[in-house]
């Protein structure tokens, strides 16, 4: 058999050995159960959202009371 050949077949058998090997890593994990909120947010008259944080779990909102500028904008 010619090397090359042979260098081919090796490869292309260690390659699929892989994605077997990552496909059965992947479809054997359970999905993380999400972190919902009892309900939609809702601000108060006057609050503000000051700021968004990216969380493993979502968004975190971070409110306030504090206007800059009312022109500003």
């Amino acid at each position: 058999m010619n090397p090359s050949v042979l260098l081919m077949v090796c490869l292309l058998s260690l390659y699929v050995a892989a994605m077997v090997m990552l496909w059965h890593g992947i479809t054997g994990q359970k999905p993380e159960a999400r972190l919902e909120t009892a309900g939609r947010l809702a601000l108060k008259e006057g609050q503000t959202i000051v700021g968004v944080v990216e969380t493993a779990q979502g968004l975190a909102f971070a409110l306030g009371d504090y206007v800059r500028d009312e022109k500003y904008g």
